[in-house]
């Protein structure tokens, strides 16, 4: 048996926008962005599509970045993302200056990206950065070849699947508009330098992390085995992860909240539920290595999940717990509720998709709807849940605590 652990990284306590300050944190090992913010924005319009030159202070460094701005705050501070997808907050009190240029703004090509993050990372950790593209993954890797291309295949049959299990289920999803960019780093100290760089925190015992705000997977070569060359076959690679499983199944994991992310289904700094977020990533995380074109095991029955929620239910679960998980992501956030947490969230996901299609469809329609930068009440979380799925909590509880009782794993 064996569960994963998580590790909560917080990004810049200290970033404003809008002249209201926010605690951006980062749960990326093995779960998402969440941001609790509330802002006073000038409105929702959709991004513009010129391309915009903006200049800020950056720790001190004058940065120049090109893109365009998905928001602007009414005091002048800015959400502006780049041509890769790489979101970043520009306040007003750092801005310098703001160039509307006559260029439309087009998002760099896989090539391009590539060929560019790869002599960054040559200058910023080591030389040796190369690239592997595939139909929508650009992996710019110090691994072995042979595993940045195993990789590659792994998300893009992940991606497939993904895609695939929500059309089938009535759920409209677009193509991602950027390039998805993977790091792969070479080994275990690598990883923790570029973690250290990439978030000023220390990488603990992590495998790996989704950025919503580089809109990129980090992770590092997890078949290699210290004092050995590296898998010499796709097969040899398989042969070592089956005997990590905690390790392949966090980085599907932060794969699928990827795809997510970039196909329409959450909105990337908007207020996503955690419940909805993590319980997804944990549905689809149980990995299949040994099809070469499916994921058989989309949906399956997540075994270590299980067992934790059976636990908390027999011991440590309160009336409410449904309700509160819905409400508000503070469980997520605490040591001591976070693994029944994700475990419940697990749970509830697999009953409702099982039993609720065309309502949990529905669901997620008004979520992926959500606009960036504003934090929902409480109050509205609970009304866009009781609006697919009901008011009567009392009896949605009973039926999903008997329901989970009897699944199994086969």
């Amino acid at each position: 048996m064996w569960s994963i652990s998580t590790i909560e990284l917080v990004l810049d306590s200290g970033i404003r926008l809008g002249g209201v300050s926010m605690r951006v944190v980062l749960t990326v090992f093995p779960t998402a962005l969440a941001v609790g913010l509330s802002l006073l924005l000038c409105g929702a319009a959709p991004p513009e599509n010129v391309l915009e030159k903006i200049t800020f202070d950056d720790d001190g460094n004058s940065r120049t970045i090109s893109g365009r701005v998905v928001v602007k705050a009414q005091d002048g501070g800015l959400l502006v993302q780049e041509r890769d997808g790489r979101l970043w907050t520009v306040t007003s009190e750092v801005l310098g200056k703001r160039v509307t240029t006559t260029a439309p703004f087009r998002p760099e090509g896989s090539e391009e990206l590539g060929r560019r993050l790869a002599a960054e990372l040559d200058k910023s950790v080591s030389p040796g950065f190369h690239v592997t593209r595939t139909r929508h993954y650009t992996i710019v890797s110090s691994a072995d070849p042979r595993f940045a291309r195993w990789t590659g295949r792994l998300f893009e049959r992940l991606r497939t699947a993904f895609v695939g299990y929500w059309k089938g289920r009535g759920v409209k999803l677009s193509e991602p508009e950027f390039p998805l960019v993977a790091i792969v780093l070479k080994d275990r100290a690598q990883f923790s330098k570029f973690v250290r760089i990439d978030t000023k925190l220390d990488p603990a015992s992590a495998t790996g992390y989704y950025s919503i705000l580089s809109n990129r997977i980090v992770l590092y070569d997890i078949a290699r085995i210290p004092g050995q060359p590296p898998a010499a076959t796709a097969v040899e690679i398989q042969r070592r992860l089956s005997t990590a499983p905690q390790a392949i199944a966090t980085v599907v994991h932060e794969a699928a909240h990827q795809v997510a992310y970039n196909c329409g289904l959450n909105q990337r700094l908007a207020d996503n539920p955690l419940w909805l977020v993590e319980g997804m990533a944990v549905f689809f995380e149980t990995p299949d290595l040994r099809s070469r074109s499916g994921w058989r095991t989309v949906g399956k029955v997540n075994r270590p999940r299980l067992a934790r929620f059976t636990d908390f239910v027999r011991r440590r679960r309160r009336p409410g717990s449904l309700r509160s998980l819905v409400r508000s992501d503070r469980r997520f956030r605490e040591g001591e509720s976070e693994a029944d947490a994700y475990a419940e969230a697990w749970a509830l996901n697999y009953f409702l998709l099982r039993t609720r299609r065309k309502q949990f469809a529905a669901y997620l329609k008004t979520v992926s709807a959500k606009p960036v930068l504003r934090w929902d009440t409480p109050e509205t979380r609970q009304a866009d849940f009781e609006k697919a799925f009901g008011e009567d909590w009392d009896e949605l509880d009973r039926v999903f605590v008997k329901y989970m009782s009897r699944v199994r794993v086969k």
